[in-house]
């Protein structure tokens, strides 16, 4: 990592931390002021990761999806797009902004501590069929981490008991129970179309679209999972306690196939490293 590219990210990790801190006031001290704040913060926040991530594009000359450090680093990213995007259209969703706020600084402190040198793209990734493979993964990836959040505050928002005037500030558990199926319906929708940029750009470099590796099994599972979250709604009107539970289980699955597979020995994406 340069260190103007460190300079950029910083600010942008301190905003993160100080979005949870405005909101902790905001539920401690009762700042309500400070809510409105908070969300302006998380955007300039996510502006600074946003330099970062453009400053390094700019002096690698290569899009930032080759080692470990970058794949945090637009993990996170899309966690923001998807909050700050999902919060314009609906307002009472940007409240979850604490939620993906914890998230993101998870991701990028653990991001920073692995490989981040700038190594030069490999012939397998200089593909057209990367972009739209990565950034439509990276895309669910943000929607379905932004719907756990909902689903965690709908169960912590229980109906009978007086929620804390942080959970107050989400909407109602009927407007979360929709706005977190939503979210999933539309990475479902991302996932199966990575699936199918990805199903194109393998056929490109070894003359097959499917070989059941491990990773490509893994997001098809994913897709299966979240296909099921959405087949209980849709077809058996699943709702409430029971779907939130399946849709935080569901999360399991894309952990799996994001940052656990795609690290192992024989699957493609590690193979394509040495190619």
């Amino acid at each position: 990592m340069t260190k103007i590219e460190s300079l950029l990210l910083w600010p942008g990790l301190f905003g993160y931390f100080g979005v949870i801190v405005l909101y902790l006031m905001v539920a401690v001290f009762k700042k309500e002021r400070l809510e409105g704040k908070a969300w302006w913060l998380f955007i300039l926040s996510f502006l600074f990761q946003t330099s970062s991530i453009l400053y390094r594009w700019h002096v690698s000359g290569r899009a930032p999806v080759m080692v470990s450090y970058e794949h945090y680093q637009l993990g996170s990213w899309f966690i923001g797009l998807a909050t700050i995007l999902g919060g314009l259209f609906y307002r009472q969703l940007r409240i979850a902004t604490i939620g993906s706020a914890a998230v993101m600084l998870v991701m990028l402190g653990v991001g920073m501590n692995t490989y981040s040198e700038m190594d030069p793209m490999r012939p397998p990734f200089r593909s057209n069929w990367l972009f739209i493979h990565i950034g439509f993964a990276w895309f669910a990836w943000g929607c379905f981490v932004v719907a756990t959040v909902l689903a965690v505050a709908y169960l912590l928002k229980r109906p009978g008991k007086e929620p804390g005037r942080l959970l107050r500030k989400f909407p109602s558990r009927e407007v979360m129970d929709e706005l977190m199926v939503k979210m999933i319906l539309f990475g479902f929708i991302c996932q199966g179309l990575m699936i199918i940029a990805g199903a194109i750009w393998a056929h490109q470099l070894w003359g097959r679209y499917w070989g059941w590796d491990p990773i490509e099994t893994w997001s098809l599972v994913c897709w299966l999972a979240y296909g099921l979250v959405l087949h209980l709604r849709l077809m058996m009107n699943w709702r409430g306690t029971r779907m939130a539970v399946m849709v935080i289980a569901a999360l399991s699955t894309a952990i799996i196939y994001f940052w656990g597979i795609g690290f192992m020995p024989e699957s493609h994406t590690t193979l394509m490293m040495f190619e």
